[in-house]
C-alpha cells in the first residue's frame, strides 16, 4: 500500500489529521473538564448540561448546513474560517461568567466545527485516489482519537496548577497554531485534482456534474437509518458506560477516565482494522457496515449474558470497549466512505454533512433513551436494547446493499 501512496498524498492526509485533532481539542474541552468547572462556578452539572447540549444540537444543524455551503465554497478556506472561529470561541470562554453567556459562545463553537468535516471529506475526494482516500480516512479519525486520549490524560494534570479556563486558552493556542500551520501548507499541497481513476484532472472539475440517478436515495435513507442506530450505540455505551460501571460494579466515577482512554484506544485500532478489512474483503462499504453490525451483535450479546449470570468488571469494560469501536468502523464505512461515491455529482460536501447529522441525531435519542430505560428496567434491560439496535442496523444496511452496489457499478465507478 505504501509505494502506492504519492509523499504529497500523505502530507495532505496529515494536514487534515491535525486539523481535526484542533477541532477536537477546541470541542470536548469543556466536557471533559465538567466535573472542575461546577465545582468551580458552584453550579450543578445539570446546569452546565445545557451548555454541552447547545453545542451538540449546533454542530448537528450545522452539518447540514455546512454541507450545502461546502460544495459552493473553496473547502480550504472554509476549513481557515471554521478552525478560526472555534479559536475565538475557546478565547471567548475564558472571559464567560454566567451559564446563558456560555452556551451562546459554546453554541458558536459548535457550528464553527460543524464547518470542518464536510470540507475535509470533500478534500480527500478531489485531491487523493481510491488508495490514497483509505488511507487519509484513517488517518484524519485518528486525529479525534489522538485529541480524547490527550485531553482525558492531560487535562487531570494540568487541573493541579491551572484553572480551567487557562486550559482552554492552552487549546485556542493549540487549534490557531494549527491553522496557520494549514493556511502555509494547503497552497502548497492542492495543487492537482485527480479522479479515482487516479487522472488527472483539472482546476475545474467541481463543473463536470452529472445528477444522481433518482433510485439512489432509497439506498441513501437506509444509510440515514443505519447511521442513526450508530449514534444511538457509540454515544449510548460511550455516555453510559461510566454509570453502568459505577451501579453495578461500584467503580469511583475518577476512574471512569481510564474506561474513556479504552474506548479511544480502541477506536484507533478499529480505524485501521475496518479499513483494512473494507479494502481486501468486504468492498462495498454498506455491505461492510452490515457486517460490523453483526459483531456488535455478538459483543452486545456476550455482555447481556455475562452481566446476567456472572458480571465482571473486564469482561464488561472490553465488550463495551468492543461495541463503540465496532460504531467507529460503521462510522468510517457510511460517513467517511460513502460520501466519496458522490463526487461526479459535485455533492461530497452536501452528503457528507447530511450524513454526519444523522449520528448526533442518534446521539440526542441515546441520552435520554437509554437513561430512562436503565433507571426504569435496569441495565441488563438496556444492553439488550443494545442487542436489538445492532440487529435493527445490520437489517437496514443488508437491505440497502443491493441498491448500493447497483449505484457503484452503474454511477460512481463507472
Amino acid at each position: 500500500m505504501k509505494n502506492q501512496i504519492r509523499k504529497r498524498a500523505k502530507v495532505i492526509a496529515w494536514m487534515c489529521t491535525l486539523v481535526y485533532f484542533a477541532s477536537y481539542i477546541m470541542r470536548i474541552n469543556f466536557a471533559v473538564m465538567m466535573v472542575k468547572i461546577c465545582a468551580d462556578m458552584n453550579a450543578d452539572k445539570t446546569d452546565l448540561a445545557v451548555v454541552v447540549t447547545g453545542l451538540t444540537v449546533a454542530y448537528g444543524v450545522g452539518q447540514v448546513i455546512s454541507g450545502l455551503i461546502g460544495d459552493r465554497v473553496k473547502p480550504q478556506n472554509m476549513l481557515t474560517a471554521g478552525l478560526s472561529l472555534a479559536a475565538i470561541c475557546n478565547i471567548a470562554m475564558f472571559f464567560c461568567s454566567s451559564i446563558p453567556l456560555m452556551t451562546v459562545v459554546w453554541s458558536v463553537n459548535g457550528f464553527a466545527h460543524s464547518m470542518l468535516w464536510p470540507p475535509i471529506v470533500r478534500l480527500m475526494s478531489a485531491y487523493l485516489t481510491d488508495e490514497e482516500y483509505g488511507y487519509s480516512a484513517v488517518r484524519v479519525s485518528w486525529g479525534s482519537s489522538f485529541a480524547t486520549i490527550l485531553l482525558y490524560l492531560i487535562c487531570p494534570l494540568l487541573l493541579e496548577f491551572m484553572t480551567w479556563r487557562v486550559i482552554i486558552l492552552l487549546c485556542a493556542a493549540c487549534g490557531l497554531v494549527i491553522m496557520i500551520a494549514w493556511n502555509i501548507a494547503h497552497p502548497r499541497i492542492l495543487t492537482e485534482k485527480i479522479n479515482e481513476g487516479g487522472k488527472k484532472k483539472d482546476k475545474n472539475l467541481d463543473s463536470e456534474k452529472i445528477p444522481l440517478p433518482k433510485y439512489v436515495y432509497a439506498p441513501i435513507v437506509l444509510i440515514m437509518l443505519g447511521i442513526i442506530l450508530q449514534g444511538v450505540l457509540r454515544d449510548g455505551v460511550t455516555n453510559w458506560m461510566p454509570s453502568y460501571l459505577l451501579e453495578t460494579f461500584g467503580l469511583p466515577e475518577e476512574k471512569a477516565i481510564v474506561a474513556t482512554v479504552i474506548l479511544a484506544v480502541f477506536s484507533v485500532i478499529s480505524f485501521a482494522l475496518f479499513d483494512f478489512i473494507h479494502r481486501k474483503f468486504l468492498h462495498n462499504e454498506v455491505f461492510c457496515a452490515a457486517a460490523i453490525f453483526v459483531m456488535s451483535v455478538v459483543c452486545a450479546g456476550a455482555l447481556y449474558v455475562i452481566n446476567l449470570f456472572s458480571a465482571s468488571v473486564v469482561a464488561s469494560m472490553l465488550l463495551m470497549a468492543l461495541i463503540v469501536a465496532c460504531m467507529h468502523g460503521i462510522n468510517l464505512m457510511l460517513i467517511t466512505v460513502v460520501p466519496k461515491r458522490f463526487i461526479k455529482s459535485g455533492k461530497v460536501s452536501t452528503y457528507s454533512g447530511l450524513l454526519n447529522a444523522c449520528t448526533y441525531i442518534g446521539a440526542a435519542l441515546s441520552t435520554y433513551g437509554f437513561a430512562a430505560v436503565a433507571e426504569s428496567k435496569g441495565w441488563n434491560m438496556t444492553i439488550l436494547l443494545w442487542v436489538f439496535v445492532s440487529i435493527f442496523g445490520a437489517a437496514v444496511c443488508l437491505i440497502a446493499t443491493p441498491l448500493w452496489k447497483k449505484f457503484r457499478r452503474e454511477y460512481s465507478d463507472n
